[in-house]
């Protein structure tokens, strides 16, 4: 779906009373799924996010999302949704006002990760009473193993499939909760009202230790891009403290249950970029 379909749209919206101009539109970079605009109307601020072609392929399901962002959104995890197609092609939501952690990790203090952490332990604290699917790693792992026998057919790879499947398929000890599943430091904006949470299209129910190991991934990997542009291991000992961290925080105590939902995160992102790899460009 292009810009210009969405536009012609607009009177759908209920924010805007006549057509939308270019100057009112502006591109957002840095998303690594789907296409984003800032929309800049007298009514306010918004943001408009076209979904990735390759939406099934990855194995998002949009009806899941809408409904879990419109619970999270209510609870102020995140912004409100203006406006969702009939197709869940593209949707608009409230755009907020705030600055990503990523682009200052290195300014990332003791209180801010505390912040992140207690405001995941608030998500997983949310009393789910919809009905939702029941997050199984390897059925998500399937998408990506299959994306991966389509576009690199010759990926050595695809020879640990079945090995890699079992092994990881059984989840930690524990009950499921209402999870985020994609807290990177990208997804998390910093804002004058405190953290808000962005991009809700993994939620599900799902581990609550899913949630801290692929937090504790990303800010680990922010750590280390840094590391390879400044050619210096000056954030070793962050990294090192990193993990004692969040474990501390959130009260894990049960560190077999940590190494496993660890692994499990780092399967599913690796396959994810590997699957990513060679999209078709949209």
């Amino acid at each position: 779906m292009t810009l210009t379909d969405v536009l012609d749209d607009w009177p759908l919206w209920g924010i805007s009373k006549q057509p939308i101009s270019a100057n009112q539109i502006s591109i957002l970079e840095g998303g690594l799924t789907n296409r984003c605009y800032q929309l800049s109307l007298e009514s306010g601020e918004y943001i408009i996010r076209i979904s990735a072609a390759n939406t099934a392929e990855l194995g998002i399901d949009r009806n899941v999302e809408k409904t879990i962002h419109q619970l999270v959104s209510s609870l102020n995890f995140t912004s409100a949704i203006r406006y969702c197609d009939d197709e869940n092609r593209y949707l608009i939501r409230d755009y907020i006002e705030g600055e990503v952690l990523s682009d200052n990790v290195e300014d990332m203090s003791h209180n801010t990760l505390s912040y992140m952490v207690e405001q995941l332990k608030a998500l997983h604290q949310v009393p789910v009473e919809i009905d939702l699917p029941v997050v199984n790693i390897s059925e998500k792992a399937e998408a990506y193993w299959q994306m991966l026998a389509t576009q690199q057919p010759n990926n050595e790879i695809l020879k640990m499939k079945p090995l890699m499947q079992v092994a990881m398929s059984e989840p930690p000890a524990g009950d499921f909760c209402l999870c985020h599943l994609d807290p990177v430091l990208a997804n998390w904006l910093y804002t004058a009202e405190g953290l808000q949470l962005l991009d809700w299209e993994y939620a599900g129910l799902a581990h609550p230790l899913w949630d801290l190991a692929a937090l504790f991934q990303g800010i680990k990997h922010s750590f280390q891009q840094l590391e390879k542009k400044s050619k210096k291991n000056s954030h070793s000992e962050i990294e090192q403290n990193l993990e004692n961290k969040i474990l501390t925080l959130y009260g894990v105590s049960d560190l077999v249950a940590w190494r496993r939902a660890c692994m499990q995160m780092e399967y599913l992102s690796s396959l994810w970029y590997q699957a990513q790899a060679k999209k078709d460009s949209y």
